[in-house]
């Protein structure tokens, strides 16, 4: 059996932890690796408590002042994967689903579709909010159904699932492997998310490339991306700033562009009832209850604190 390790870095994200292990486990990730870093919402207790169930592995990080926190959350991951490099890699963020339409929606069948890449560049969806204004502990699966349409340029960008970690100086980057070694160009086969090779410049990786204008596809998978689920949660997103740099985009500007909800999609709901039921499941173990609890109750408090700085 292949191992399959999803990598994502977290801060902050408690309420939303139980649904997207829970998910990302039910669609084939045998193994999953979440790096966090300066959270407030009690997140990393959390994210312990599933460590102990064998459910996860967590990876505190301390980044530095002058760390760039995403780029060195990676860079322990890579320490700790290259020991025994995984069958298939992918890096995703804690408000993104990978969103498999071959067969049964497995990450399984989504590789059998396409057996002679050894990368797949998924595309984003982006979601809006629905009209929310009020974050709620509610699955995201279910609340976020409106999303922007496939020719808008906030779906350019993609993630990447893919073999052969070790044919990159960067195998973890937020969008996919970076800067392939010479020597390994010639087995790379890159393909998008219908499953079409894409010119080589996509196999090196060494600067940061969007999909083409109009060439948007999600044929066999696309990434729903959660970038901004409500208001209250999008205040948390713009408090924590970006992972790559001290700086804050413009809160006002970054939600308008982002928060799309042109379209209905419906897409990932085959999976809802059998996440709630992972999650239920979970919640079962009174010390997992238990953490998440606390995590909503810190997140409420951290939410209050921010909406009152925001008026």
């Amino acid at each position: 059996m292949a191992n399959v390790t999803l990598v994502a870095t977290m801060r902050d994200e408690g309420p939303y932890l139980l649904e997207w292990v829970a998910y990302h486990r039910l669609i084939g990730f045998t193994d999953i690796v979440v790096c966090s870093n300066d959270c407030v919402d009690g997140s990393p207790a959390l994210l312990d408590a599933l460590q102990g169930r064998g459910l996860l592995r967590h990876i505190p990080c301390g980044p530095g002042p002058d760390d760039k926190a995403q780029l060195f959350a990676y860079r322990q991951a890579e320490a700790v994967l290259s020991r025994a490099w995984p069958d298939v890699l992918m890096v995703l963020d804690g408000d993104e689903f990978l969103n498999i339409h071959v067969g049964q929606g497995t990450v399984a069948e989504l590789l059998d579709a396409v057996p002679q890449a050894t990368a797949m560049m998924i595309n984003w969806r982006i979601f809006g909010s629905a009209g929310h204004e009020s974050w709620s502990a509610d699955p995201v699966l279910r609340r976020y159904r409106h999303a922007a349409a496939r020719d808008h340029g906030v779906n350019r960008s993609f993630k990447t699932l893919f073999r052969h970690p070790e044919s990159y100086h960067c195998p973890l980057l937020p969008h996919g492997p970076g800067f392939a070694r010479p020597e390994a160009l010639p087995r790379l086969r890159v393909v998008d998310g219908a499953g079409l090779p894409l010119p080589e410049r996509y196999a090196r990786a060494e600067e940061f490339l969007q999909t083409e204008p109009g060439a948007v596809t999600w044929q066999l998978a696309q990434v729903n991306h959660y970038n901004t689920r409500s208001w209250q949660d999008y205040l948390v997103k713009h408090r924590r700033g970006g992972g790559l740099g001290p700086e804050r985009w413009d809160r006002d500007s970054n939600w308008e562009a982002f928060n799309r909800n042109e379209e209905i999609d419906l897409s990932i709901g085959r999976h809802a009832a059998a996440t709630e039921q992972a999650i239920a499941e979970l919640l079962s173990d009174p010390l997992i209850r238990n953490c998440h609890e606390r995590c909503l109750h810190l997140y409420r408090s951290h939410v209050e604190t921010l909406a009152e700085d925001a008026r």
